[in-house]
């Protein structure tokens, strides 16, 4: 076990996105080791695998912090609801908010029935518990079949079950709900690179994964953009290869998916967000009984109320922008 406490006078600046000794763990636990420790609090890193934290004060209160968000403030059961996207998509549909059609199957046969009901709409294929945009796939209108059966294998390589549901179209943001406020609100941006007339795709990558925020594995702010199988059939459905050299200010896609973990870009939209979208998200966390959470939200205009997806709630909502 590993106990810290800053001496007198010590400090880390807001700035220090990385701590010294502490680049194992996840981003999100180290920012909470350093705001704890600015405010005077003694830290134990009482399991380094398991992100497994204990705080105290100078009085002897006592709190333990596991991957950065969950405490003793909300309840288990609140977890395990955040963490199944299907019983949370059915607790905030029968409150009235608005979540994308579809359903959720146990059986790649019967997902795939559903699918091929609805192959003329652009479709999402995805885990029923987990996390970071891992084993989703979007599917065109009208796609193969080989692919829809490709991409409902893949969603049960991660789940035992998955969630098949329209495609909610429109621009990808995150609330951060603390209590019973919304504090931050960022948007999501599939990974991307923009042209400069000079370097291929493949350079562009590089280029922008030389940012020291990027990194592999959670314990920078960004992830690097890979160039993987996923990546590669973005590009070539739309019309790319890694060698392609898109224009300059071009902007070129390598993700369907806005995940931060996948490498995409988190900007900071709280002052622009619509009072109405804030509440919204406040209500959903409510729902579920969670003081700390993430509200994945897409719409079209953040500064209007307007149409909106509330796609899952998240209780690792880690903020760091781009």
């Amino acid at each position: 076990m590993q106990s810290l406490k800053l001496k007198p006078g010590e400090f880390f600046s807001p700035e220090i996105f990385t701590l010294e000794g502490f680049e194992d763990l996840e981003i999100s636990t180290q920012i909470v080791i350093r705001d704890a420790l600015n405010r005077g609090l003694e830290v134990e890193v009482l399991d380094r695998k398991n992100h497994f934290l204990r705080l105290k004060n100078s009085n002897g209160f006592v709190q333990y912090v596991k991957e950065a968000s969950k405490t003793a403030l909300d309840s288990y059961m609140s977890f395990l609801v955040m963490e199944n996207k299907t019983i949370s998509k059915i607790v905030m549909h029968e409150s009235g908010l608005l979540v994308p059609e579809g359903d959720s199957f146990g059986d790649p046969e019967s997902a795939f029935v559903f699918w091929k009901k609805n192959s003329d709409r652009k479709i999402v294929v995805k885990p029923v518990t987990t996390n970071f945009g891992i084993g989703i796939t979007i599917l065109t209108p009208h796609a193969s079949e080989e692919d829809a059966k490709k991409a409902i294998k893949i969603a049960f390589n991660h789940s035992e079950s998955v969630i098949v549901e329209e495609f909610a179209e429109g621009n990808e943001y995150r609330f951060l709900v603390i209590g019973t406020e919304t504090v931050a609100v960022c948007n999501r941006v599939p990974a991307n690179v923009t042209g400069d007339g000079i370097h291929t795709i493949e350079e562009l990558v590089t280029l922008k994964n030389e940012d020291k925020r990027r990194g592999v594995g959670h314990v920078t702010p960004l992830e690097k953009i890979q160039l993987g199988d996923t990546e590669l059939d973005v590009l070539q459905q739309a019309g790319f290869t890694k060698n392609s050299i898109p224009p300059k200010d071009q902007k070129v896609f390598l993700r369907k998916n806005s995940n931060i973990s996948t490498g995409g870009d988190s900007i900071d939209v709280t002052d622009w967000a619509h009072p109405f979208y804030k509440e919204l998200a406040v209500k959903a966390a409510q729902l579920v009984g969670a003081k700390i959470c993430g509200v994945d939200i897409i719409l079209k205009d953040l500064e209007k109320r307007e149409d909106y997806r509330i796609l899952e709630l998240n209780f690792n909502p880690v903020f760091i922008y781009s």
